[in-house]
């Protein structure tokens, strides 16, 4: 009889200095060659599941450590390090994983570490670039990457050391439709000489790789699920309605180009846009395309003068402590966001906004230890807190199950009904179809109405 790869029973987890216990009854099995997909609510101790079937808990993150796990049928608390490295994990956060400086050093951290000769390592990564489609990013510094390219390369530092498993973690929730299907592509071909584990909730993306479905349900109850009964696809409720907007415009943006020092590329070129009180735009792209730039251009975080006007009013005029009172960024990594020690300092002990969020349970949390998508919902309360007449979203669904999507959906539909505005850079076209008055497309650098 074949060991299974992982078995798992009534898996519990205590954070150090932390009210947070996860505790998850059942028990389950992940076999060779299987492609298994954990879904539940965001919060429900998905992430940390996975975490702890790298080894991460408790041999990197400290805390009380309940229940089995046994990884080949050895307890995986008791793996040495070399016995780790045949399991490869990519985390949530892109900017959590990165190290190195470019992106070419980064790729080649691993095989370094494994005493591969500098000729192999070059083949290796040659290799792998050329099968993403992602060689020309090899000579790039790692800061300049979009989160989605970041993604594609912590990605492909894991893949070229050709772990046995693969452990994901929100792998598409960066990507742009075209990149996550090539993603989906090639794991197909790993697959079939390895086993894979993913948490996700773009579900849409999995359903020709999948063949076993891990659930965990608002009690913590695990229980396996056949892929016939998965809702692969479910579209949000159409919440656009016509609502009297004024006929000032709030924001223009005037033939705006824009190059970063020393790139030899034109990122955006005489782009114009404007938005006025109460509407909803979108801005659609593939990863690296300008996107988050844009935003950052906007918000006054990237100098610009004589093209960006805030109610006929050169930003490079405004000073920033004023504009920003006015407009805010909620930044890709929603951790970027975070001052205080607690949820409820972040808040301001605001209960409403804690109950408006789904937050109440994680008031006394440290921000940091909350999951990515009560991360991003508590970055965009903290975002409102301000309350800013036009809010720049990026990735505002990143980490949201579909009944905390629906709720963000409806909190911006009534948000604009009081005469806020939204410019929103999201890969989520059922989000974008649910709420944008307007889409536009950014494509070498030129932005289209669609």
């Amino acid at each position: 009889m074949n060991v299974p790869i992982y078995l798992v029973e009534d898996f519990g987890f205590n954070y150090p200095q932390s009210d947070y216990n996860l505790k998850l009854d059942g028990t389950f099995s992940i076999n060779q060659g299987e492609c298994v997909l954990i879904q539940g609510a965001s919060g429900s101790g998905k992430s940390t599941l996975l975490a702890a079937l790298k080894g991460l808990i408790p041999h990197l993150i400290n805390g009380k450590l309940n229940g089995k796990i046994l990884y080949k049928n050895q307890d995986i608390t008791i793996l040495n390090e070399q016995q780790l490295l045949d399991i490869g994990y990519l985390q949530q956060n892109p900017d959590s994983q990165l190290l190195c400086k470019d992106v070419y050093s980064e790729l080649a951290f691993g095989l370094e570490n494994q005493g591969f000769s500098a000729t192999s390592i070059d083949e290796k990564i040659t290799k792998i670039a050329y099968d993403f489609k992602l060689s020309h990013l090899l000579d790039r510094q790692v800061s300049e990457l979009s989160g989605g390219e970041k993604q594609k390369i912590n990605l492909l530092a894991i893949l070229v050391m050709q772990p046995q498993v693969l452990l994901l973690d929100e792998p598409t929730a960066f990507l742009d439709p075209e990149s996550a299907r090539e993603i989906i592509a090639m794991l197909q071909q790993y697959i079939k000489k390895s086993t894979v584990v993913i948490v996700e909730h773009n579900h849409y993306y999995l359903q020709e790789i999948v063949n076993k479905v891990i659930s965990i349900d608002n009690n913590g109850q695990i229980s396996e699920q056949n892929t016939a009964q998965i809702v692969w696809s479910q579209p949000l409720p159409n919440l656009k309605s016509i609502y009297p907007h004024s006929k000032n415009i709030l924001l223009e943006l005037r033939e705006l180009s824009f190059s970063y020092k020393n790139s030899t590329k034109q990122l955006l070129s005489k782009i114009s846009l404007s938005i006025k009180s109460g509407e909803i735009i979108a801005i659609t792209g593939k990863n690296g395309s300008g996107k988050s730039s844009l935003l950052k251009l906007i918000a006054g975080i990237i100098k610009t003068q004589g093209q960006i006007f805030w109610q006929q009013q050169d930003i490079a005029q405004i000073n920033y402590q004023i504009l920003w009172a006015k407009l805010t960024l909620l930044w890709q990594n929603p951790e970027a966001h975070f001052i205080y020690n607690s949820v409820n300092e972040e808040l301001d002990h605001n209960n409403e906004t804690l109950t408006m969020f789904d937050l109440v349970p994680q008031r006394d949390q440290n921000p940091y230890s909350l999951s990515e998508g009560q991360k991003r919902r508590l970055s965009l309360a903290i975002a409102l807190n301000l309350k800013p007449q036009l809010i720049l979203l990026d990735e505002p669904t990143f980490g949201q199950d579909y009944q905390h999507k629906l709720q963000l959906a409806q909190l911006i539909t009534e948000l604009k009904k009081q005469g806020m505005s939204f410019i929103m850079v999201s890969h989520d076209q059922d989000f974008i179809d649910a709420l944008a008055d307007y889409r536009c497309h950014l494509n070498d650098g030129n932005l289209k109405l669609c």
